[in-house]
């Protein structure tokens, strides 16, 4: 009774203290004392003095009238069955983003939660969903009302923890850049549109699952096995899988929903029974290149789509309306292969292209042997010999078989001694077989007669999620052509894993202590410059003036006409930057790896910094293709070198390649970031940028060096510790001559930190 008589009277004054605030401004008094008499009926009077508060707190926000009355419309229109404290949390939500952002925002904030609230069923997504907004008000208030404007759109695709780290990536995608963060949150920035998809919760196919086999039941007369694809972050979308006895369907196909969702689902398990009547071989992989494989799977699903038509003619109304593309001036091998299946499924199809127009002869001609699977090989193969003379660009990571209905295709090829894969590990068919050079044992190429693109053959590749999450594109310098390719590298972010296995710290003692003190003696920072002293380095020009001036009119003062500068407080951001490609596993005579002499680099060169004060971070990174660019965060700017972030310097591993350029430019910007005179990007390697999807040796080289080149016209300060023995002669062409030094082993750290310092005073 006591409880309820205090509560009572703290509701009281609240409203007491609300309607004085309110006092003059009679129809927001009304609006409040009806949406206090709507909250009292859901029976939840306990929360009023929270309510005045959120009130209070929006209108001394000075967001105006109409904000406040949007909030107060909720507030009358609040579900009884629905905590106040989640109105209170929007309430609260609004003032802040309205500081941030303006009022026109807040008001759309609180017009935009009537419609979602419904999917934000838990307090926890609601207070994700208003945790990211306000982030984003507050790092990029230009751009939070395009979220605010499209959230029923994007929470009707995804949930609440799929839209927070939506947000967070886009800001951190955007390299603090308003122009950027406005398209990605606008959704006109395809890595946007990605990272979107990548997050999708919503699971058509468990909605449309009973459907799907009752449909292969009829049709097919065949009781199907059907396993959900998770939406996996890939450069490029899911398609339908059939492996292992299974048909793998995604759990969504993004850019389809409601209707169009239905209807991809019916196309494509149409399709998987087409291939599980007619396909009864699988083709021996062999010596085919990624374009050959991709063209034999296109003339099969031909194939038994017009088997499956001669049966059932009315799958082409399926079938038909996914093939929408139309003829092009501008020629590209996916481009042709896509025309050319709706070439071949469409009679009504017109195509002046002389490539296309003898796809469709060649099957045409072909007629009389539909039913036998190698006219696949035969067709597909002659095609794919003419696309290479046309010197059409293929690249194998990017494609994506098209139509979307269409599957991976990877139940059609026999890898040789490869098992079934099973359902949950497929990727896409061409993605999933990796272009590399085969060399045999004394590293020459297998075919030394052949033309340099002709060692390239498809080998099958273990297909698993990748690491980190993707967060931004790069473009990247092709010498040759001397043009940028825009957005040509993707980089997939994560954070670096303690390890349970001990890291211990570095024992030389000399070499720390050598370090500590180099690095505590050399102070980088701002000069602060002391005018009007008795002596300096130079004359003060003012102070001289001044005295002379004074002289003359006969007054005496001392003569302080000299000028002196100091050193400043230290003020120097340092980001390490590690190679962790597979070439430092290599080791040394001493049997050590190079990653093991990059580990205790770091540690030295992280605890003697931060001993200082000065801000260290330390990066990872490693490539295994341009779409898959990992960077591995180790230790922040702001965390201190403790056990935890060794531990996590015990966790690295060796693996994949070097694509430097792109990491480079990814680290520059974490530099950008930083408030600091002086910010010094030092990289620790063990060789020359390299990588699977790069035969020419001197690319990458000129792209890193191009890098190296832009980011230091934005005043970061680059520099290269080659570890171990070798050579290097790329890190100078890279960092130059003065900027690449070498560090064969750990005892000669010193020399080459003294060395860096030497070069950041001058």
């Amino acid at each position: 009774m006591a409880v309820a008589q205090i509560s009572s009277l703290d509701s009281f004054r609240s409203e007491r203290r609300l309607a004085t605030l309110l006092r003059g401004h009679d129809e927001l008094g009304a609006a409040v004392q009806t949406a206090r008499a709507a909250l009292r009926r859901t029976g939840q009077p306990d929360h009023l003095p929270a309510w005045d508060e959120a009130v209070h707190h929006l209108f001394e926000a000075n967001l105006g009238q109409a904000v406040l009355l949007g909030f107060l419309r909720l507030s009358e229109q609040w579900p009884a069955r629905r905590p106040a404290d989640d109105l209170i949390a929007i309430g609260r939500a609004a003032g802040g983003i309205g500081r941030s952002a303006g009022s026109r925002v807040a008001h759309a904030l609180l017009a935009e939660m009537s419609k979602v609230l419904p999917r934000l069923a838990d307090a926890g997504d609601l207070a994700a969903v208003l945790a990211a907004l306000g982030e984003l008000a507050e790092a990029g208030p230009e751009s939070v009302g395009l979220a605010i404007g499209r959230l029923e759109q994007l929470l009707a695709h995804a949930g609440a923890a799929d839209f927070a780290a939506w947000v967070s990536a886009g800001l951190r995608a955007s390299g603090g850049r308003a122009s950027r963060r406005r398209g990605y949150f606008a959704l006109d920035d395809p890595l946007s549109v990605r990272l979107f998809a990548v997050g999708r919760t919503s699971d058509d196919f468990a909605r449309l699952e009973k459907r799907l086999a009752a449909t292969m039941l009829a049709l097919w007369k065949r009781k199907p096995r059907f396993r959900k694809l998770a939406i996996a972050p890939t450069p490029v979308p899911r398609r339908t899988s059939l492996a292992a006895g299974f048909i793998g369907l995604p759990e969504t196909f993004p850019g389809f929903a409601g209707e169009g969702a239905d209807a991809i689902y019916l196309a494509a398990v149409a399709h998987a029974g087409a291939h599980l009547a007619h396909s009864t071989v699988r083709f021996p992989v062999g010596r085919l290149k990624a374009l050959q494989i991709a063209l034999v799977s296109l003339i099969e699903d031909a194939r038994v789509e017009t088997l499956a038509l001669g049966d059932m003619p009315g799958l082409r109304r399926l079938w038909l309306p996914f093939h929408n593309v139309v003829p092009s001036g501008q020629a590209t091998a996916a481009g042709l292969m896509m025309r050319l299946a709706r070439a071949l499924i469409d009679p009504g199809y017109q195509d002046s292209d002389a490539w296309v127009t003898k796809g469709r002869q060649l099957f045409a001609a072909a007629a009389d042997r539909w039913t036998d699977p190698a006219i696949s090989r035969e067709i597909g193969g002659l095609l794919g010999n003419d696309i290479g003379q046309m010197r059409l660009q293929f690249n194998a990571r990017s494609y994506v078989v098209e139509p979307a209905y269409r599957d991976d295709n990877l139940a059609l090829w026999d890898f040789g001694d490869q098992p079934d894969s099973p359902t949950e590990t497929i990727e896409l068919a061409v993605d999933s077989v990796r272009i590399e050079r085969r060399d045999d044992a004394d590293g020459r190429s297998t075919d030394d007669n052949a033309r340099p693109d002709e060692t390239l053959r498809a080998k099958p590749s273990a297909v698993t999620l990748l690491d980190g999450f993707p967060v931004a594109t790069y473009p990247e310098w092709d010498y040759a052509a001397r043009a940028e390719r825009a957005d040509w590298t993707t980089i997939l972010e994560t954070d670096a894993v303690a390890s349970a296995k001990s890291f211990d710290p570095p024992t030389d003692a000399e070499t720390v202590c050598w370090i500590t003190r180099l690095t505590r003696d050399a102070s980088i920072g701002r000069r602060i410059r002391h005018k009007g002293q008795r002596d300096g380095e130079a004359l003060d020009i003012d102070a001289a003036i001044a005295l002379t001036i004074e002289r003359r009119a006969g007054s005496i003062s001392e003569p302080r006409v000299y000028q002196r500068d100091a050193p400043g407080p230290r003020d120097l951001a340092i980001l390490l930057l590690l190679d962790l490609s597979q070439s430092t596993a290599d080791r040394d005579r001493r049997g050590r790896s190079v990653l093991d002499v990059e580990r205790k680099a770091a540690a030295i060169m992280a605890a003697a910094v931060d001993a200082a004060n000065d801000a260290i971070a330390v990066h990872g990174f490693s490539s295994d293709g341009r779409e898959r660019v990992g960077y591995l965060r180790i230790k922040g700017f702001d965390e201190p070198m403790d056990a935890i972030i060794r531990s996590r310097l015990a966790s690295l591993g060796s693996s994949h390649s070097t694509r430097l350029g792109a990491a480079l430019r990814h680290a520059g910007g974490y530099l950008a970031g930083r408030r600091a005179f002086r910010k010094v990007l030092l990289v620790l390697t063990d060789g020359e940028p390299s990588d699977v999807d790069v035969p020419d040796p001197q690319y990458l080289v000129e792209d890193a060096r191009r890098a190296a080149q832009q980011l230091r016209r934005r005043g970061t300060d680059l520099f290269a510790f080659g570890i171990g023995e070798g050579r290097f002669a790329q890190l100078d062409r890279i960092f130059g001559a003065r900027h690449a030094l070498r560090v064969p082993r750990i005892d000669v750290l010193p020399q080459r930190v003294m060395q860096l310092y030497a070069e950041l005073k001058k």
